[in-house]
């Protein structure tokens, strides 16, 4: 998998799994341009997931959840950001 495919690839899971615990980047960004640089940390940190398999599977079984699993590598950004 190349640079740019498994960027798009874990950007795309950060934005499901945001979405699933209740963090809507795009407010996020729109109040607080300044923190487009937590999105693509987050988007890095994604990638060096260990079980990305997991993650999915999580995906796929929850529409919503009020935390992101414990071996999610964001899920901390993800409770500090619903915080405000």
């Amino acid at each position: 998998m190349g640079l740019f495919d498994k960027l798009d690839k874990h950007a795309g899971l950060v934005g499901e799994m945001s979405n699933r615990v209740g963090v809507d980047w795009e407010v996020v960004l729109g109040e607080r341009p300044e923190l487009a640089v937590q999105y693509r940390a987050a988007v890095l940190k994604c990638t060096q997931c260990r079980d990305v398999g997991a993650c999915q599977g999580w995906l796929s079984g929850h529409e919503r959840a009020a935390h992101a699993p414990g071996y999610c590598e964001n899920a901390d950004l993800f409770e500090v950001l619903k915080a405000g």
